[in-house]
């Protein structure tokens, strides 16, 4: 048994951590006028990455009082959604379902997703290998998607 285990180590098919992905998803709705995000992130490498801030314990009896703002203001160091000007966005929550944190975020007015710009550098401060791909959707529209690895620029999505 100790064998075995030593070679699945060994071999990496046990490793803890073998890619670094968040998944943003940015819904247009023209009904509401808003942008929906759905920003899907693995929750032990967000908490590692704000250890240095606070004890995040995500989903925890013990999860920390300001966890929603502590996020949201990382969040505003390492997204950036542009159209004619800089858009602000409102913090809508979040939930844990086991080891992927969701966290919901609105921004409201957008009558078009078209020409929207997007910087996203979501913990690659802390993970070279960090890949944050961003899916752009509006109605009878097709998805648009873009993949930034660190030293990525923003990214304009157009139709």
């Amino acid at each position: 048994m100790k064998a075995a285990l030593l070679a699945l180590i060994m071999t990496g098919a046990l490793s803890v951590h073998d890619f670094f992905v968040s998944i943003l998803t940015i819904r247009h709705s023209p009904a509401t006028q808003t942008l929906d995000l759905t920003w899907r992130i693995t929750a032990h490498d967000i908490e590692h990455a704000l250890e240095n801030v606070a004890p995040l314990k995500l989903g925890s009896d013990k999860e920390h009082a300001k966890a929603d703002s502590i996020l949201n203001a990382y969040f505003t160091q390492h997204l950036v959604l542009f159209q004619e000007k800089q858009l602000n966005w409102t913090w809508v929550g979040k939930e844990l379902d086991g080891e992927t944190l969701y966290c919901y975020l609105q921004v409201e007015g957008i009558t078009t997703p078209n020409g929207l710009m997007v910087g996203n550098t979501l913990l690659q401060d802390l993970f070279y290998e960090q890949q944050n791909l961003v899916h752009v959707e509006g109605e009878k529209l097709p998805t648009r998607s873009h993949t930034y690895i660190q030293g990525s620029r923003p990214y304009t999505f157009t139709w």
